[in-house]
């Protein structure tokens, strides 16, 4: 918000507040012991409001200002309409998180049971997780002649195990790992899947868990080609989902899918967090891969 000038004490500052209004232009107005003090909120349209006040002052009994009054009430009845919408969806949203239906959200149920199958399978024992991890992670490895551990790169998913490019989401390293991805997949896939259904959920899923893997894997390759340490869990498919409720949070707040400021952070400074390494071996790329994912679907109006 900015200054953009003053106006006489005598003058009525509501006119001119009403008349910028109607411009698109959203100000607020300081009473001063001489004088009236003009803000305006947005930056980017502080040089028109300040030469619109300039012509005001030479000009105020102009009727184009007199008769932006109701022009501008309409756009305050409208605004208020918004508001109280977004409020009346805010607490909807909250109410169906609290206990949806399965049948109201059978991909989130559904992609949290598989998660949990897959976490039990992985530790039943050696044998069981080497089962699972050959046939779910992006790439299966071999012993180079140098004897290291390699990975097979992309030739299992090019010889048709293309399910690979889904499956490292199903996989977690630990309780913490599954019950953290879990949580943040409970609530934004409900919150998705209940606003704006079974199938765009899906998609988006299906969309994040592909391009994630992917990036994760050229990012790998640039920094350690053939490393066998593969990756696994949700948190690329976490991060598009945030991504896209927060686009929504900014962009369409009418779809009723509210992602509060304090999340925001959260989830961002966690993003920071695990690149920095203090907490582990971290898909980083998967994580911004997704993240980015969720945001152009977001703002695509998708």
């Amino acid at each position: 918000m900015r200054q953009i000038g003053k106006l006489p004490k005598e003058q009525d500052p509501k006119i001119f507040a009403d008349y910028l209004l109607t411009l698109g232009i959203k100000s607020r107005v300081d009473e001063q012991p001489d004088s009236w003090t003009v803000w305006v909120y947005n930056e980017d349209q502080v040089p028109r409001a300040a030469s619109e006040l300039q012509q005001f002052l030479s000009r105020p009994d102009d009727p184009v200002y007199r008769d932006a009054n109701q022009a501008a009430q309409v756009i305050r009845r409208q605004e208020q309409a918004l508001d109280k919408q977004f409020r009346k969806n805010y607490r909807e949203v909250s109410d169906q998180w609290a206990a949806p239906g399965i049948r109201r959200r059978p991909v989130t149920v559904a992609l949290v049971a598989i998660c949990l199958v897959v976490f039990l399978l992985q530790n039943a024992g050696k044998v069981e997780r080497r089962r699972v991890e050959d046939r779910l992670l992006f790439a299966t490895t071999r012993i180079d002649p140098d004897g290291r551990e390699r990975n097979n790169g992309l030739s299992d998913i090019a010889h048709g195990e293309v399910w690979r490019l889904v499956t490292p989401i199903f996989m977690h390293g630990s309780v913490l790992h599954i019950l953290f991805n879990l949580w943040w997949l409970s609530a934004l896939g409900t919150l998705i899947e209940v606003r704006r259904g079974t199938l765009r959920l899906a998609a988006i899923v299906l969309i994040s868990a592909i391009l994630s893997n992917l990036g994760q894997y050229f990012y790998s390759e640039r920094s350690d080609p053939g490393d066998p340490a593969l990756w696994e869990g949700m948190s690329g498919v976490v991060y598009a989902l945030f991504g896209y409720v927060w686009m929504k949070t900014l962009h369409e707040p009418e779809q009723g899918m509210i992602v509060h400021p304090n999340t925001v952070t959260i989830m961002l400074f966690w993003l920071v967090l695990c690149m920095t390494g203090y907490v582990g071996a971290i898909a980083n790329a998967a994580h911004v891969a997704g993240l980015v994912v969720g945001v152009v679907l977001g703002v695509l109006r998708f």
